[in-house]
């Protein structure tokens, strides 16, 4: 999750196609009552993180894992998944080009691209490490990301 403080550094981004109104048939905003057999990952004072099932799911013709589904506020606003392989990268690369449109590369150490932000409500990363032949993809709902963002802000402000 450490890696969401770098979402909102990312550069306005130009896409050509809709960006994704949920996860999985969970729209952001949603309460956790709406992911039915959801066990609890993690928690903060921020936000809570769950999976359903096995934590697997189907992109196009990739399987993901770890699938991961946040909520701040009892609001549905973020989920991340993982991959192996440069194979799986390259499908979910072009699985993505064909939802979003071309994306912009993303300066990192790792592989990465990014869909939305900037005045879109939503926020989708591709990243890929060669070093260890893992990747991850995100989906963010920025307006609830923001809010907990100026809560930790206010919360490291307020703390001795």
């Amino acid at each position: 999750m450490k890696k969401i403080l770098f979402l909102l550094l990312m550069p306005v981004l130009v896409i050509a196609g809709e960006l994704p109104g949920g996860f999985d048939g969970l729209r952001w905003t949603e309460p956790l009552a709406a992911m039915p057999g959801a066990k609890k990952l993690a928690e903060t004072p921020l936000y809570k993180c769950y999976r359903s099932g096995e934590g697997v799911a189907q992109l196009g013709d990739t399987t993901v894992t770890n699938l991961r589904l946040c909520f701040a506020d009892d609001r549905f606003y973020f989920v991340q998944m993982e991959f192996g392989g440069d194979k799986d990268f390259a499908a979910l690369l072009a699985y993505a080009k064909k939802q979003w449109g071309e994306p912009k590369p993303v300066q990192r150490s790792s592989e990465a691209y990014a869909w939305g932000g900037g005045e879109e409500k939503i926020y989708v990363e591709l990243e890929f490490s060669k070093l260890d032949d893992r990747g991850t993809l995100a989906y963010v709902y920025l307006p609830i990301f923001r809010e907990t963002q100026e809560a930790s802000r206010r919360e490291r402000k307020s703390s001795p």
